[in-house]
Formats: structure tokens, sequence, C-alpha cells
């Protein structure tokens, strides 16, 4: 059961899951399903919102994933926390009435971390950080309730901006996260960022994002936290002009120090869009040895997955402000 499964990694994990032969459900708002079979519920609703006759069918449930919610940077304390927070306390309470569970996955964020001081591991999540909105702070409180129910069996898999072409079939979602600065460098308008950007961006594809959540589902990763970044740790600075090349453009990239606060405070007016205006240092250290916390071996990232990014916005450059 995939919960959120008809989003954009979700719709990755359900087609995963689907290939290597599990019997997928995926739970939405919309009931829509990519692969498997399709079942309109709401985590924010006591038992998902299922009617009787859907939660006797989903009794047999013996794996989970949690991948729902918005992931927009910019969102408000209301949809974050009503969604992030209450939703995760909802569908954990919901694990409880399935007799048959033998492991659950939570997706999380790198971005729990906010702005956490010194070197950071899979075991930390508290460490006095700050954080930069409603969002990274949602994220935490999701991570915070799953840790505090050791009576399930559920682990934690934490991504950063997760990028490819939309495994739907549609135009990559460019509204919130990493994305949403796209359609502004392809325009020619610029960013600022610390070190012209020459920092680790903790990115990766889609479809290996789904394959790190398969493998804690089956390997199994018992009450664990994961971290999951593509091991070549583009920087940030390399995912724009990757994403840009497709389009011929060469993105305009200013050294945001000489600025400073001016580029938080005024966002937009200094050439930084309102998603990225908080990320324009680098986010958080994280320990190298971190991915080694999962069992080889790896899922190997799309090859060309940033290209293949533009590539996809390139095809659809007529929708939603996206020009040439």
């Amino acid at each position: 059961m995939i919960l959120g499964g008809s989003g954009y990694l979700g719709s990755a994990i359900a087609q995963v899951c689907d290939r290597a032969g599990a019997q997928v459900r995926v739970v939405s708002r919309s009931g829509e399903a990519f692969a498997g079979e399709g079942v309109r519920g709401d985590v924010r609703m006591p038992r998902l919102g299922l009617p009787p006759a859907a939660l006797k069918q989903v009794q047999d449930t013996t794996h989970v994933v949690f991948t729902f919610g918005s992931v927009s940077w910019t969102s408000g304390p209301g949809q974050a926390l009503e969604t992030h927070s209450a939703g995760t306390k909802s569908a954990l309470e919901f694990l409880r009435q399935l007799p048959n569970l033998e492991q659950a996955v939570h997706v999380s964020s790198l971005l729990a971390l906010g702005r956490s001081e010194g070197r950071v591991t899979n075991r930390e999540l508290y460490t006095g950080q700050k954080f930069r909105n409603w969002y990274e702070y949602g994220k935490y409180c999701a991570e915070r309730h799953v840790r505090d129910t050791p009576d399930l069996p559920v682990g934690i898999v934490r991504f950063g901006p997760i990028l490819g072409p939309d495994p739907r079939g549609g135009r990559l979602d460019t509204t919130h996260s990493l994305p949403a600065v796209f359609p502004h460098l392809l325009a020619g308008y610029p960013v600022h960022l610390a070190g012209r950007g020459d920092f680790p961006s903790w990115v990766t594809d889609v479809y290996s994002a789904a394959e790190i959540v398969h493998k804690a589902l089956r390997n199994p990763i018992g009450r664990d936290t994961w971290s999951w970044f593509d091991p070549a740790k583009p920087t940030l600075r390399e995912v724009f002009e990757e994403v840009c090349r497709p389009w011929g453009t060469v993105p305009k990239i200013l050294e945001a120090k000489p600025l400073g606060r001016l580029v938080k405070l005024f966002g937009e007016r200094m050439g930084t869009p309102a998603e990225l205006a908080e990320y324009t240092d680098p986010w958080f250290d994280l320990d190298p040895a971190i991915l080694d916390d999962i069992p080889r071996p790896w899922p190997i990232p799309e090859p060309g997955y940033l290209a293949a990014t533009g590539q996809s916005l390139l095809g659809a450059r007529a929708g939603r402000g996206i020009s040439a």
C-alpha cells in the first residue's frame, strides 16, 4: 500500500514495486494509480477515510509506504502541519489496524535537518536546528512521530530534491521545490548563490529513489534511517547547468556573498526565486559515510537524468510560463 502513490515519487515507487511482482494498492485523494490498483482515501482522516468495504479489502496489506504531502518550500503552517504532521500521526494509527503488517517506510526529507550545525549522520534528527520554512518543520514533525512509535515496524528514508522526467508521463511540475527555479533560469534571469553554487545539492533521480524505498521494504529496513542521494554528489551549480543544457542556455549564477541578507530579504527582486531564497548557502554537512548504512548493491541513478529533466521541460515549453 502506497499512501500518496499518485504523486511524482509515489508513482515511481508504485511502478518499481509492480515490476517486482508485488500486488500494489495506491491510496490517494484522487483514487488514481499509474501502476497497481487505485483506492480513494485521505491520510488526514481516521482510517484514511476508507469505506468499510475498502477497509476489509486492505486487511491483507503487508508493506506500506508513506509518500504523501506537498513538497512546497513556501507552504504555510496549516498546509505543512495538517498533512505532514497530523497526516503522519493518522497513518501510523492506521498501521495498527493491519494484522499482517511486516514493514512500513516513511519517506522523509534531508531538509528535516533544517539549519543543522556540524556534521550529521542518519542518527540525528533534532540537533538544535532552526528551520527555514514550514515545509522543513512539517517534515521534522512527521519524522519525529515515526521515531516516537517504537511499537511499529516503520523505517525512515530521507531524500534531498528528486529530479528526472515525470514517471506519470506528464510534464514535470515546476511549481514547487527546486524545480521552481528552472523556469526562472531558462528565461535568462540570474540567481545569487554562495560560491556561485559550488556546494552539494544532495539531489537524486526519481527512479533510484524509488528503488531505495523498494529495497527498504524488502531488505527490510526495520526501524533504521537511511539517506540517499546521487553518489556523484553534483553541486547545485552543476544541476542548474545540466538542466539548462538541452535549451542551449548557460544559467546566470552570481555570487551571493556581497548581497548577503538582501538576497533573502528581497528574493525575486534581487534575482532569486522565492523558493530558493533561503537556500543560497550550503544546506548542511552530511557525513561522507552516510550512504554506507544502505546495503549494497545500490541502484544506479539514471544516466543523464539532469539533462533529461531539462529535455522534458523543453518538450512542454508552451506550458505554464516556460519560454525559450
